[in-house]
C-alpha cells in the first residue's frame, strides 16, 4: 500500500490558506480606508462635476451662498450667506484632491468653486484670507483648483457630519511638512453681511441640494 506523506501534502494547502487570509485582510483594511460618501438631501452621493446648492439645514436659518464685498474692497470677494431663506444662492462644484475620485467623501480634501457665476479677473475657487479683517480667516474666492501642496494650502476644504446634517471644515492635509490650523466654518456678521469664516462655534450646519 502506498503511504502518503500528510505533512508534505498539508504544506502547500496551509500556504494557500495563509495567502488567502492575508489577501482578505488586506482587502478589509483597504475597504475600511475608503471614507463614507457625503449625501445630498435626496439621499444620493454627492458627485464631482455636478452642480449643488449649499443650503442651511432647517428653516429660518437664512438662504444659500453667494459673494459679497466688504470694507469697500471688491478683490477678493467674500463667500457669504444670503439672509433671505427664499434665495438659494449660487451653485458650486466639488473637486476632491484625487482627480480620479468621482464621489465627494467625508473628511477628504477638496476644492469648492462657484459654477453659476463669473467674476472679472478672479477665479471662483474658494480659499481662506486673513487680510480683509485682521485675525479673521474669511472664506473668499480667487483660489487655485488642484495642484495640492504648500502653495495651495488655503484652497482645500472638508465636509464632516454635524448633528443631523453636515458642516464645512478647513483642515487641509495636502502638505505633509505643513502644520496648518484647523477650524469649522461658520458665520461672521460684518455690517449686516453674513460672511463665511474659519473658527466658528457653532459651525454653519448645511445640506446639499442637486441642481
Amino acid at each position: 500500500m502506498k503511504v502518503i506523506n500528510v505533512r508534505l501534502f498539508m504544506v502547500p494547502f496551509l500556504l494557500v490558506a495563509l495567502l488567502s487570509t492575508t489577501s482578505f485582510s488586506f482587502f478589509l483594511v483597504k475597504a475600511q480606508d475608503v471614507a463614507e460618501p457625503v449625501l445630498d438631501v435626496s439621499g444620493n452621493a454627492v458627485r464631482t462635476g455636478v452642480n449643488y446648492y449649499i443650503l442651511p439645514a432647517g428653516r429660518g436659518n437664512g438662504g444659500g451662498l453667494q459673494v459679497a464685498s466688504i470694507r469697500n474692497r471688491t478683490n477678493p470677494l467674500v463667500v457669504s450667506q444670503n439672509a433671505d431663506e427664499s434665495i438659494i444662492g449660487v451653485t458650486v462644484q466639488f473637486s476632491p484632491v484625487d482627480p480620479k475620485e468621482n464621489t465627494v467623501r467625508l473628511s477628504t480634501d477638496m476644492n469648492v468653486k462657484f459654477t453659476s457665476m463669473e467674476i472679472s479677473d478672479s477665479s471662483t475657487v474658494w480659499k481662506i484670507n486673513n487680510e480683509l479683517i485682521p485675525e479673521r480667516y474669511l472664506v473668499t474666492v480667487g483660489g487655485v483648483e488642484g495642484n495640492p501642496g504648500r502653495e495651495t494650502l488655503g484652497n482645500w476644504f472638508n465636509i464632516d457630519k454635524y448633528e443631523d446634517a453636515y458642516k464645512l471644515v478647513y483642515c487641509p492635509g495636502v502638505c505633509n511638512i505643513c502644520r496648518p490650523f484647523c477650524g469649522e466654518i461658520g458665520i461672521l456678521v460684518e455690517n449686516g453681511k453674513r460672511l463665511l469664516f474659519v473658527g466658528s462655534d457653532p459651525p454653519l450646519k448645511v445640506t446639499f441640494r442637486k441642481l
